[in-house]
């Protein structure tokens, strides 16, 4: 695929197929990450594969438990007490990007997080990155649950899936013109 034509297309998406994503497609993904630059070449990321239906319902539910207690909102309290996920939307595949804490480490498992986005586009997928997800950086159960150790975090939290349907790209051409000057 053409990079132009993954940079424009690829949009976040939160419908997905019941379908689940092969284990040489998965390490597609992983490769794109590994491929990611990084500062001095350090490659911190650590990826966590996550395709058990239950586990992910498990991370769903324990996010939703700390947002729900925030207090934002009646309207996002409510939304939070809903049994669908509504966190990972149901998706197939998540990955946790991991790495240790460190002042690079958001900027290399950003970059490892778009390469995999944009492969996964590239391969037909759908990809949504999850910021609410990294509240379970505040629940050290459920990150030993699935292999983050005490000196590391959850950096870039992603889902991928076969989409039900592609979002419709937003006209941000008056956005780029405005920030070119």
């Amino acid at each position: 695929m053409e990079t132009e034509k993954a940079i424009l297309g690829r949009r976040s998406v939160r419908t997905y197929l019941e379908k689940p994503i092969p284990e040489e497609v998965v390490n597609q993904l992983l490769k794109a990450g590994a491929m990611a630059p990084s500062a001095m070449d350090a490659q911190p990321c650590r990826y966590i594969v996550i395709s058990e239906k239950a586990k992910i319902r498990e991370l769903s539910d324990k996010v939703k438990a700390k947002l729900g207690g925030l207090g934002a909102g009646m309207r996002f309290a409510e939304m939070m007490k809903v049994k669908e996920d509504v966190v990972f939307y149901g998706a197939p595949l998540i990955i946790l990007i991991v790495a240790e804490k460190g002042e690079w480490t958001p900027i290399d498992c950003s970059l490892a997080a778009q390469n995999m986005m944009l492969r996964g586009y590239d391969l037909g997928l759908g990809s949504c990155f999850i910021g609410f997800a990294r509240m379970l950086n505040q629940d050290k159960e459920a990150l030993s649950s699935v292999g983050v150790k005490d000196s590391q975090e959850i950096i870039c939290p992603l889902i991928f899936g076969y989409p039900k349907e592609w979002p419709h790209a937003k006209n941000r051409e008056a956005k780029v013109q405005k920030m070119l000057g």
